[in-house]
């Protein structure tokens, strides 16, 4: 009377569900639902909970047919069993189970549900054309970038020179004045007064091996690009939370030529700072000029192949600049107004 339950997506305190009723002989159906348990055993799923009505449950419109649903108010970072159930004259039938385990909320980062959104700007320069459709997964999004005094943590804990170089690979370039990251002697520091501003001068592959030391990678441009304007929340704003670009972001012409500490203006809707504005954002993918008009729908990843990186979000040494606006740089590049943030997935 009922097929499987499917997990179609999960949240730090919600999951969606899909399954179908069918009527197999009997009377109608009377009544159909979604009930759920807390997972009691530890481990895997191998010893299976069957959730029943008694447990907690959410009635569903209808009787037969496809049933999408989705469970809210579930606690962070715990397991459950859920299951459909259907009602008729003889009983109640329950679907087999699923195992939903919903993530933890990560200090310091803020959840994008995923969903679908138009990427791009009919309005932009030519590598933001053609405006094009993207669905993506939830992920969690650092909401500043990432700090000196974070990571400091990273350069003291890996095989790094003291010149901030890993083998060949230039991390971070403590050679220059502008760093906010000195080397003592005996480990990295940041330079006084400067923990908690972001972290610059660092490259790409700096930001990368950061990002994979902390269990994260750096966000796609399509990750970037749809945190940056809300996810799902967005409002259609031109800047990351605003039309007004000073209102949540640091430019030209009201940073005073310098680097602002973290978090110092308005977030977006999803709860991010600084995503325009301040620092230039390496993103993981390579650049592609017309990579637009072949990218792939689901989880796109960039180009195949190149040589720069993407960048994104503008910073203090520019004119404000859109949520679309593309830049690009050699992996390599270091500079004083170039940073990052991380990603998780889920």
């Amino acid at each position: 009377m009922i097929s499987k339950t499917y997990l179609k997506g999960v949240g730090p305190t919600y999951a969606d569900l899909q399954g179908r009723v069918y009527v197999e002989g009997g009377t109608p159906i009377e009544q159909r639902g979604v009930c759920w348990v807390l997972k009691n055993t530890a481990g895997s799923a191998e010893v299976m909970q069957w959730p029943t009505v008694e447990n907690d449950t959410m009635q569903l419109d209808g009787n037969t047919g496809l049933v999408n649903v989705r469970i809210r108010g579930l606690v962070p970072d715990t397991a459950y069993f859920a299951s459909f159930y259907a009602k008729n004259s003889n009983g109640v039938k329950y679907s087999y189970p699923v195992l939903v385990r919903t993530p933890k909320i990560l200090d310091g980062f803020v959840f994008v549900e995923g969903g679908d959104f138009q990427m791009g700007n009919i309005l932009g320069d030519d590598d933001e054309k053609p405006v094009h459709m993207v669905t993506l997964d939830n992920y969690f999004i650092s909401a500043k970038e990432v700090t000196n005094i974070e990571y400091c943590k990273f350069l003291n804990t890996i095989e790094v020179g003291t010149d901030g170089a890993s083998g060949n690979l230039k991390y971070i370039d403590i050679g220059n004045p502008e760093t906010l990251i000195a080397h003592n002697g005996s480990q990295f520091t940041p330079i006084a007064g400067f923990e908690n501003y972001p972290a610059v001068s660092v490259s790409w592959y700096g930001a990368k091996a950061y990002c994979n030391w902390i269990g994260g990678t750096l966000p796609t441009e399509a990750e970037w690009e749809f945190a940056a304007r809300g996810g799902i929340t967005s409002k259609g704003y031109e800047y990351a939370g605003s039309n007004t670009p000073g209102d949540i972001g640091w430019f030209v012409d009201n940073a005073a030529n310098k680097l602002h500490q973290g978090a110092g203006k308005g977030t977006n809707e999803i709860g991010a700072y600084d995503m325009n504005g301040n620092l230039w954002e390496w993103c993981e993918d390579w650049y592609g000029a017309n990579y637009y008009g072949g990218s792939g729908i689901k989880n796109p990843e960039g180009a195949s192949s190149g040589t720069e990186k993407v960048l994104r979000g503008g910073s203090y040494l520019e004119p404000a600049i859109s949520t679309t606006r593309r830049y690009h740089k050699i992996p390599q590049t270091t500079a004083k107004n170039i940073g990052f943030r991380v990603k998780v997935a889920i």
